[in-house]
Order: C-alpha cells, then structure tokens, then sequence
C-alpha cells in the first residue's frame, strides 16, 4: 500500500537531524536501507504504509507530520519514547511494565503519538492491561 503523494521528505529529513541521526543511523534503527532514506528524502520515491510507520516510530514523530499534515502533528519530545518513559519517576508503574515490553511494542507498532495519549493518563492504579485496553479504545478496537 502506497502512502498519498502529500509526503514530505524535507520533514524526513528534519526529524531524522533533529534525533541527530546521520541516514545509516535511521536506516539501521528503523530497518530501512540508507538509499531508500536518501530517496525518500530527496522527493524521488514515495514511502510504503509500513516505511512511514517505521521511520515516524523511530523519530518519534506522527505519520501524519511526516505526510505535511498541519502543526498540530508536531516532532513528539523524547520523554514520549518508551525508553525514556521508564526512566521517568512521574509515570505509573502500569506504563513502565508496557513500555518495558519490546516485543508487545514491537508487535502493536505502537506509534510516539499513541505513547504520549498513553502518558497523559492519570491514574496510577492502571495496569499494563488496563493500558492496552486504553490503546485498542484509542485504536477504536472493541
């Protein structure tokens, strides 16, 4: 499945240098070739449904940023990352045992704009069930 045209690959690379990754360094985290990254940042090809999702988890920016939406789809800070929410003392255990889960986060590619709703949740009591049940509510999953 091809993605629209509206792609910007100017915002590609803007993310990719503001997470301070060279194209290798994408290519590498995100599982996509450095030429492709080229490409794709360069205007000559357009990403897949599955690239873009891999490339927005890895920079941490929303598919919809990377495709020109407007500015209420900005670059997520990092504390949004699952790495970094388990350094972070304010959030619930119940999250951390989520964000702690790589294979579970793997497997529901959850996206940096799902992590920060996630986040903003205040309720400590929530567990890591309770979180994905959260998820799949957001996901309009029944």
């Amino acid at each position: 499945m091809k993605t629209s045209s509206r792609f910007d690959g100017t915002r590609l690379r803007s993310a990719r240098k503001n997470a301070g990754l060279s194209q290798a360094e994408l290519g590498i985290r995100a599982g996509v070739e450095q030429p492709h990254i080229s490409a794709l940042e360069g205007g000559a090809r357009t990403p897949s449904m599955e690239t873009l999702r891999l490339l927005a988890g890895t920079l941490g920016v929303s598919v919809h940023w990377l495709c020109g939406e407007d500015a209420t789809h900005r670059l997520l800070p990092a504390r949004m990352r699952p790495e970094h929410l388990i350094e972070d003392e304010n959030v619930s255990a119940g999250l951390i045992a989520l964000a702690g889960d790589a294979r579970l986060i793997e497997s529901l590619q959850i996206q940096p704009e799902e992590w920060g709703v996630l986040r903003s949740l205040k309720c400590p009591t929530l567990t890591k069930e309770g979180y994905l049940a959260v998820l799949l509510v957001l996901r309009g999953h029944s």
